[in-house]
């Protein structure tokens, strides 16, 4: 039996992963992109009904709209070679500010 010491080293790389890895991840996350643009579409569409019913927004069904959304924006800006750290769940889940502040087109 040899006494080899095993590294604690991962195996996966996330920051800046090579070409072909990075393709990789690109067609994995670009399936979940996909997959979470249907759900938020569903949140939407569920939330119109209860604006309809309730006369008003549910705060809570907004607040993970917008942390949804900014997990996609994540993934996108990955897609797009905007950032070079892979999204989640290879990397913390992005912080939504909760004044709405994110928002790039009130700027």
């Amino acid at each position: 039996m040899s006494d080899e010491k095993h590294t604690n080293t991962p195996t996966m790389i996330v920051s800046d992963p090579p070409a072909w890895q990075r393709a990789l991840y690109m067609i994995l996350f670009g399936v979940i992109g996909y997959a979470i643009i249907l759900f938020v579409f569903f949140l939407a569409v569920i939330q119109f009904i209860l604006v309809v019913i309730n006369g008003q927004k549910n705060e809570n069904l907004s607040q993970l709209a917008s942390r949804i959304n900014s997990y996609l924006k994540q993934i996108l800006d990955f897609l797009s070679f905007a950032i070079d750290q892979v999204p989640f769940p290879f990397s913390p889940l992005p912080k939504n500010e909760p004044d709405g502040s994110s928002n790039d087109w009130e700027k």
